[in-house]
């Protein structure tokens, strides 16, 4: 009989006794989120409950990670479950909460283990919504650097870990000791002492995390597919499950490695890119291949029909790979894109490329350069931002068997959906993307994260004197700069400011403007227009 304490759940998952289905998704919860479920626990509220399906037939299963590694992404190990009766509990609902406590108070996340400030917890001056307690993932020098005094604040960060291996009748004798050591004052000390009681006792209690076991009885199990049922039906009530991720559940059915299949392709694709693209993308760019629906929240609810896909999407995987590497080639060698930042109404914008770099493995230098030029369409325009009908509809009528990307289509939906009918209507809709362009590609301080857009010719200044505000803001009088350069920017005339653009900075030379398609004579008083048109052009 499994212990519904979450010591009894903790030491569970320890022996592998509580394991993941491979239903399952990531696990996705962030430290932030982690921080707040340890503070409900800490406060004696309850967190909801978890499904467990208790199964002696064999079934596939992955273990609860002991550490959650944020920058990997995680590679599924599946393992199968043997014939011994009830040998295992399967979690069905309650993944991100019980791995986010497991985390917590026995393992390690980013190799980091969970501290908590023993001082922490008063709730004088928070608002109720807040945490009392402060819990970070540290390493060791994180924490002794905390330690120390600053601002008259003492602050004591402890792993908890060790707290909670404190004999609940010894805590308060614990607590004292530990206080005399640091000399701390009473209201210090009823703090520490609180602290440590709260800990000794968290694991104790079987009122905290509520427990639903299916098939406790193994005398009339339930059949695989109302378990799959379950899943998707007490997952489907909120946002926390995607469509994306139910899908995934369905197809697993069928398609056994699917999940670690796809990761392992997700990994191979970005290696080496400074964006990343991701599972979902790789997911509908086989649908694509596969002539299917691209709506996720569409196929979810034709069992049968991704039954079928289970079985035909694998044959499409080593096109679409060399699809999406050859497509990452061509966003940084010919697009000049080095950044997730220039990829605004997401990566569906892609999607009808990487079908036509599936079906061409070589490719002609004229359509290389179409597949540039559509890229830059695509992205500027939004034109298949969040219209997931719009972009299957034109790759499965335009794109599909195509001999050449069908840029021409692609210009005339541009052109009718949004009237756009010039080249300076699609480069003012995106003024990163057209900077990027003109830039050549951004390489200032290897970072275009930190680089701000912002007027060449103050904005203010220019209305000020009469500029209409639309000539103000021509994408012609932007640029990027550096955001401490920024910071000195304010209304100073172009001529003095790129001259001299702050303390401590230096002054942009005659390469810095020539890279920023400028020159000295075009910031000169009363040169707004001719800049503009020169510019521009």
């Amino acid at each position: 009989m499994l212990d519904l304490t979450l010591f009894g759940l903790l030491t569970a998952i320890e022996r592998d006794e509580i394991v993941l289905p491979a239903m399952q998704r990531p696990f996705v919860w962030k430290e932030d989120r982690i921080y707040k479920l340890i503070d409900s626990l800490l406060r004696q509220f309850p967190i909801g409950a978890i499904m467990l399906w208790r199964t002696s037939t064999v079934q596939r299963f992955r273990k609860l990670p002991r550490d959650v590694d944020a920058q990997l992404p995680e590679i599924y190990h599946f393992e199968q479950t043997s014939t011994d009766a009830g040998s295992k509990y399967l979690v069905i609902d309650g993944q991100q909460r019980l791995t986010s406590v497991f985390v917590a108070f026995k393992a390690t996340y980013s190799h980091k283990r969970l501290y908590i400030d023993a001082l922490s917890g008063s709730s004088e001056g928070k608002d109720p919504g807040n945490e009392y307690y402060d819990c970070r993932f540290l390493s060791e020098k994180d924490a002794a650097d905390l330690n120390k005094t600053s601002n008259g604040e003492r602050k004591y960060f402890v792993p908890i870990q060790e707290l909670i291996k404190i004999n609940p009748i010894n805590a308060a004798t614990s607590a004292h000791k530990k206080a005399l050591e640091l000399s701390l004052n009473e209201n210090e000390a009823a703090r520490i002492s609180d602290t440590y009681i709260r800990c000794a006792t968290i694991l104790g209690s079987p009122k905290s995390l509520q427990v639903i076991t299916v098939d406790e009885d193994l005398s009339n199990p339930t059949r695989i597919g109302e378990i799959l049922e379950i899943f998707v039906r007490v997952n489907s009530g909120g946002l926390v499950l995607l469509k994306s991720d139910l899908l995934m559940s369905l197809l697993d059915v069928s398609w056994n490695d699917i999940q670690p299949e796809l990761q392992m392709l997700v990994r191979d694709i970005n290696t080496s890119r400074p964006f990343s693209f991701s599972r979902d993308d790789i997911l509908k760019s086989l649908l694509l291949a596969n002539g299917a629906e691209t709506r996720f929240d569409r196929l979810v609810d034709d069992r049968r029909r991704v039954e079928a896909l289970a079985q035909q999407l694998r044959v499409h995987i080593p096109a679409i790979k060399r699809a999406w590497e050859l497509l990452g080639c061509i966003l940084v060698d010919n697009c000049k894109i080095h950044s997730e930042r220039f990829f605004r109404g997401g990566h569906n914008a892609f999607l009808p490329f990487i079908l036509f770099l599936s079906q061409h493995e070589h490719l002609a230098n004229d359509d290389r350069r179409q597949i540039v030029i559509g890229v830059y369409l695509s992205i500027m325009s939004r034109i298949f931002g969040g219209a997931e009908a719009r972009m299957g509809a034109f790759t499965k009528n335009k794109v599909t068997n195509a001999p050449s990307f069908p840029l021409k289509d692609l210009c005339a939906l541009v052109k009718r959906e949004y009237g756009i009918k010039s080249l300076d209507d699609v480069l003012r809709r995106h003024l990163d993307l057209t900077l990027n362009i003109a830039h050549g590609g951004i390489t200032l301080n290897k970072n275009p994260d930190e680089l701000q857009r912002d007027h060449i010719f103050p904005r203010a200044t220019l209305v000020s004197q009469g500029v209409a505000s639309e000539r103000a803001n021509h994408y012609a009088n932007f640029h990027f700069l550096r955001g401490k350069d920024n910071l000195n920017k304010s209304d100073t005339p172009p001529h003095e400011w790129f001259r001299k653009p702050g303390n401590n900075v230096l002054p942009y030379s005659d390469k810095d403007l020539e890279e920023r398609l400028m020159t000295w004579e075009d910031l000169e008083p009363g040169n707004f227009d001719t800049m503009i048109e020169r510019r521009g052009k």
